[in-house]
């Protein structure tokens, strides 16, 4: 089966290793458009991630889901670069994240839906570049007005696209169920969509729940362990879900970016040792595989995370 990557079509027998949630960079393009190098330098974080990612590449991930929505400065041109440069492949998401901002919450649903379809059918800004999944969220406010606008309208283009979705998700308010609901109402079954974040809790029975709904989890802020929940409880969750049987609806990433402009400073990033990082694409294979190992999860169910459930999710089965 073929699916849309950001220099052409994919097969999805040969995705190999795939991490399903990262980002080449989240920069704002009001702050790139108006303070310039002292904000963001093209040249310079296309360089950084091909390096991280070939880093990665070394390692056996063959492609990357990069899930910058519209809204938190995705740039196909920058994207297509890093593949091109990292010789790696890579899938764009369309849609919007889930900020409060009037370029949305004036809009009619139709309005959204005329969007994100145009990209879907003819490419992203200009470019030949298709989307291959939709990007949504859903933050610790829960399912807002604007919020059910935005699914509502992200979940026709899946239906009609035929994409998959991911959503950006947090676990601890527990609003996996309404998020998928409101999907399904929409004509997009829970097999078609990925809970995001589910990784940043323990809470066990929360997970199963959704689990048995027939969604995907994404045990995907492997690159946040010294800022959030860390490393050792999400690798306990992780390895308790596939005791139980679980291991063909996990995901794996990190949710990094080369260039987060959320909180660091571009001085800061680019003068930092950004191809010496602890946490890199490559964390996953350094220090999660070899933890969730000791905990008893089998190479074959490695594999499942991080090749087969990949593949079984874009082709929709």
């Amino acid at each position: 089966m073929k699916i849309h990557g950001v220099l052409g079509p994919l097969d999805t027998a040969a995705l190999g290793q795939t991490l399903m949630h990262e980002h080449i960079t989240c920069a704002d393009w009001s702050m790139r458009m108006n303070f310039g190098s002292r904000f963001f330098e093209f040249d310079q974080v296309a360089a950084m991630a091909a390096a991280q990612l070939k880093k990665a590449k070394a390692l056996g991930v063959t492609t990357m889901v990069d899930g910058t929505p519209i809204n938190l400065g995705r740039d196909i041109r920058l994207i297509r670069e890093v593949a091109q440069r990292a010789e790696i492949n890579i899938i764009a998401s369309s849609g919007f994240y889930y900020q409060e901002e009037p370029w949305l919450a004036f809009r009619e649903e139709e309005q959204l839906f005329d969007l994100l379809m145009e990209e879907c059918t003819n490419g992203i800004s200009g470019t030949d570049s298709r989307p291959g999944i939709l990007k949504a969220g859903v933050g610790h406010a829960g399912v807002t007005p604007l919020l059910h606008k935005v699914l509502s309208a992200t979940g026709r283009v899946a239906r009609e696209t035929g994409l998959p979705l991911f959503c950006h998700h947090d676990p601890s308010i527990r609003s996996g169920g309404e998020i998928l609901d409101l999907l399904a109402s929409c004509g997009v079954p829970a097999h078609r969509v990925i809970l995001g974040h589910s990784g940043d809790t323990t809470d066990l029975a929360y997970l199963e729940e959704m689990l048995q709904r027939g969604c995907y989890l994404g045990m995907d802020r492997f690159g946040f362990c010294d800022r959030d929940l860390g490393l050792e409880p999400r690798c306990d969750v992780i390895a308790a879900l596939c005791a139980s049987g679980w291991a063909d609806k996990l995901l794996l990433s990190h949710d990094l970016a080369a260039y987060l402009a959320f909180w660091d400073s571009w001085e800061t990033t680019k003068n930092s040792d950004w191809l010496n990082l602890e946490e890199d694409f490559t964390f996953i294979h350094r220090r999660v595989l070899p933890a969730l190992e000791t905990r008893g999860v089998s190479q074959t169910q490695l594999r499942q995370m991080l090749v087969n459930n990949p593949r079984t999710f874009f082709e929709g089965i």
